[in-house]
């Protein structure tokens, strides 16, 4: 959800276009610096369009998403805030200006998936819930503008699902009409596509379709190799699929690479020995796999277990009782 739609920035020049365009390439492949140093730039030449407050506040999500921190919040909190008052200035001027009423749903949308990263869920449902009328609107005013359907996508799916989490919370949407919202920004967006393509794997895998996923995730991680993220969502999909050997392959490497550039992000490391030794498990070598369990459950200090969407330790405890059995 880091990118937008050309069509978008028509309103900034096209050095700031390209410096925009160079920034989102270089969140797909965890490049911080270079992608904060290009939408700085940005933000100087144009200071008063939301584009570049918004993506460096994206990028600051997936930043505290990716080292499992929520350190910078107050960071991500000042861009998006920013980028929504500028919008909100330019629908003053203009209430139906479907780029601005876009930026200000879809900052709300980024909210909402913070708040869920969080485990805060009412307050995930609140800020999703008043996305949905600006993203609407945008989409109404400009058919063209495909990558908003991300937002609302978004919206829609997990909406769909909220009663999963909080009993008696009416789903007035569908998460069919989710997924098919987020298929189309990954066949129709532009700067959008990769991220509705990681977005698309892992609703798809939510629903038990790993055998969908797997074709939209090895499709992220052949375009970007080098890339973290999509391959923590490819790793998954082997596991699902029971392809044990290639999950194994792929989670070597990964922890090699993880204890290269995020040597303190002791959660993400521990994340990777579970999945080893789920694997491990599953192809018959249960002394490898106890002793990678053990690792995670005498390092429980070091791991964050209030954020993300599961309690490493806890399933390594599992997973250690059920190779004693």
């Amino acid at each position: 959800m880091v990118s937008l739609l050309f069509s978008l920035f028509t309103t900034l020049t096209p050095q700031a276009e390209a410096l925009l365009e160079r920034g989102i390439e270089a969140s797909h492949v965890e490049d911080y610096v270079k992608a904060r140093i290009a939408y700085a730039k940005a933000k100087r030449l144009c200071p008063e369009d939301p584009a570049p407050y918004f993506l460096d506040g994206a990028l600051t999500f997936i930043y505290m998403v990716d080292f499992v921190t929520d350190s910078l919040e107050d960071q991500f909190d000042e861009d998006m805030n920013k980028a929504e008052e500028l919008a909100k200035a330019g629908l003053a001027k203009n209430d139906e200006n479907a780029r601005d009423l876009f930026f200000i749903g879809s900052v709300k949308i980024f909210r909402m998936v913070r708040y869920g990263w969080k485990r805060q869920y009412l307050k995930a449902f609140s800020a999703g819930s008043s996305a949905l009328d600006p993203l609407l609107k945008a989409s109404e005013l400009d058919p063209n503008l495909h990558d908003a359907y991300l937002a609302s996508g978004a919206f829609d799916y997990f909406s769909g699902r909220i009663n999963r989490y909080i009993p008696g919370v009416p789903a007035e949407a569908t998460v069919e009409q989710g997924i098919s919202e987020i298929r189309f920004v990954y066949e129709k967006g532009t700067y959008f596509q990769a991220s509705a393509g990681q977005a698309l794997s892992w609703v798809l895998t939510e629903e038990g379709r790993s055998k969908e996923a797997l074709a939209v995730s090895q499709e992220l991680v052949d375009a970007y190799p080098e890339s973290r993220t999509f391959r923590w969502g490819l790793g998954e999909l082997y596991i699902d699929l029971e392809m044990w050997e290639e999950a194994k392959e792929l989670y070597k490497k990964l922890l090699a690479d993880v204890r290269r550039d995020q040597p303190s992000c002791y959660t993400n490391i521990y994340q990777i020995k579970l999945r080893l030794a789920e694997v491990y498990a599953s192809m018959g070598k249960e002394e490898t796999a106890v002793r990678y369990c053990l690792e995670v459950i005498d390092n429980k200090y070091r791991i964050r277990r209030d954020l993300g969407y599961s309690d490493i330790v806890r399933d390594a405890e599992r997973l250690l009782r059920k190779l004693d059995e």
